[in-house]
C-alpha cells in the first residue's frame, strides 16, 4: 500500500511528541541512577568515566522501559493537536476513516516494536551482565579505597586498624588486625610495626602485607579448658582480604535477565544451577508480553486524544499514564506469582495483555463508531476552513527539501 502525503504529516505529528517523551524519560531515568553510581564510584576513588560506561550498559533497560510509553504519549499529542486543530475530523471529511489514520501510528509502533525486541531479546541481557562486571571490578577498588588512618576497618572475617598511612598512600605503620575462623570458633590477633596493601594479580584479591609483629592464635575450642594458643614472631606475614575478590566474575547466566530470550526458550525445561524453570517460563513469557503490548499503544493513545476542551486533553492523558502504569504493575505482580509457582504464564501474564488489548480495542471500536457522527461540527465552512488549513500544511511539507 502506497504512503500518503497524509501517512507522512501524521507520522510526522507523532513522532515530535515521541522524541521529546523518550528523551525526557531516558534523562529522568539515567539522572537517578547517575547520582546512586557518583556515590560508589567516587568513594572508590575511581575515574569518572566508569560512571558514563556504566551509565552506557544502563541505557538498553531503560530505553526498553521508555520506548513504550513515549510511543502513547506521542501518539496521544500528535492526534491531540490534530483533533485541536480540526484536523482529524478534516480528512474525516475528506474520506479518511479513524481506522485509516491510525495506520501510520501502527507503521510507527511496529518499527518501536522492532527496536524493543532487539532489546529485550539480545542487548539488555547482555548489558545488564556487562553493568554487574563494572560494579564489581567498582567494588574491588572501594575496598583498597576504604583503608583509612586511626579507623577500624572490616573486611569479612578481618578487622584491622592502622595507626598511620604513608604519603605514598601504601605502606602502613602501626598496624593491629584480628581474624576470626569462619566457624567462628577459632581466632588471631596480630600487631605489626609496619605493613602495605596490595595485589598479588590484577585481578586478584587485596593483601595485607605486615612487617615485624607478632601473632598470637587460639584454636577451635579456645574457650574450653586446656584449649590450645600459640604465639609466633614474624618478620613477614600476608593477610588476603576478602577472598572472594580473588575469584574472576561469575559467567553471565546466573540469573535469568542476563539470558537472551533463545537462551530462556532452549533451558526453560532444564534451568543453570541455581535457577528454577518458573524463573525461565515467567521471564520469557513477560518479554514477550511487553513487546506485543506496543501495537496497542496507538490504540489506546488515539482514543484518549480525541477530546477538544482543555480539561478534555488532561483527563486523557491521566488516564493514560494511570492504565499504563496498573498495566505494568499487573504484569510485574503476574511474574511473580509465575516464578513462585502459583499460577501458570497464561494467567498470570497473558490473562492481563489480553484484557488490556480488549480494553484497547473497545474503546477504539467507540471511537469509530461515535466520532464520525459528532455533532454541531460547525458545518460546511468550518471543515472547508479545516481542510484547507490540512492542504496547504501537506503543501508546505511536501516542498521541504
Amino acid at each position: 500500500m502506497p504512503i500518503t502525503l497524509f501517512d507522512r504529516y501524521i507520522a510526522g505529528q507523532i513522532l515530535k511528541p515521541l522524541a521529546i517523551a523518550l528523551c525526557v524519560a531516558l534523562l529522568a531515568f539515567l539522572v537517578s541512577r547517575f547520582l546512586q553510581l557518583m556515590d560508589l564510584v567516587l568513594g572508590a576513588s575511581g575515574p569518572i568515566k566508569v560512571m558514563f560506561e556504566i551509565i552506557g550498559y544502563l541505557v538498553p533497560h531503560y530505553l526498553s522501559i521508555a520506548l513504550p510509553i513515549s510511543l502513547l504519549f506521542g501518539v496521544m499529542f500528535g492526534f491531540n493537536k490534530m483533533t485541536r486543530d480540526g484536523e482529524v475530523d478534516a480528512m474525516q471529511a475528506a474520506g479518511l476513516s479513524l481506522a485509516r489514520q491510525l495506520r501510520p501510528a501502527m507503521a510507527v509502533a511496529i518499527a518501536v516494536m522492532a527496536v524493543n525486541t532487539v532489546m529485550e531479546s539480545y542487548l539488555r541481557p547482555y548489558a545488564r551482565y556487562a553493568y554487574q562486571q563494572v560494579v564489581y571490578a567498582v567494588s574491588k577498588a572501594a575496598l583498597h579505597a576504604s583503608v583509612r588512618a586511626g579507623v577500624f576497618a572490616r573486611v569479612g572475617d578481618v578487622t584491622f586498624l592502622i595507626q598511620d598511612i604513608g604519603a605514598d598512600g601504601v605502606s602502613l605503620r602501626r598496624v593491629f588486625l584480628y581474624e576470626s575462623d569462619a566457624d567462628g570458633e577459632g581466632a588471631s590477633a596480630v600487631a605489626a610495626k609496619g605493613g602495605d596493601l596490595i595485589r598479588a594479580e590484577e585481578d586478584g584479591p587485596p593483601i595485607l602485607r605486615l612487617f615485624e609483629g607478632l601473632r598470637i592464635s587460639r584454636h577451635a575450642g579456645g574457650a574450653e579448658p586446656g584449649a590450645r594458643s600459640s604465639a609466633l614472631s614474624f618478620q613477614e606475614l600476608r593477610t588476603v582480604l576478602h577472598e572472594e575478590h580473588a575469584m574472576m566474575f561469575r559467567p553471565r547466566g546466573a540469573h535469568e535477565r542476563e539470558m537472551t530470550i533463545v537462551e530462556l526458550w532452549r533451558q526453560k525445561d532444564h534451568p543453570p544451577a541455581g535457577l528454577r524453570a518458573s524463573d525461565l517460563v515467567a521471564e520469557f513469557n513477560s518479554r514477550v508480553a511487553r513487546v506485543l503490548s506496543i501495537p496497542l499503544m496507538p490504540v489506546l493513545g488515539l482514543c484518549l486524544a480525541l477530546g477538544r476542551g482543555r480539561s478534555d486533553r488532561l483527563v486523557g492523558f491521566a488516564v493514560g499514564l494511570i492504565v499504563l502504569i496498573a498495566y505494568e504493575r499487573v504484569l510485574d505482580f503476574g511474574k511473580n506469582a509465575v516464578e513462585s509457582g502459583l499460577v501458570g504464564p497464561l494467567t498470570g501474564l497473558w490473562l492481563p495483555f489480553f484484557v488490556f488489548a480488549a480494553g484497547s480495542l473497545l474503546l477504539f471500536a467507540r471511537a469509530v463508531l461515535v466520532v464520525p457522527h459528532t455533532p454541531a461540527l460547525g458545518g460546511r465552512r468550518w471543515w472547508e476552513r479545516a481542510a484547507s488549513g490540512l492542504i496547504e500544511r501537506l503543501k508546505r511539507s511536501r516542498r521541504r527539501p
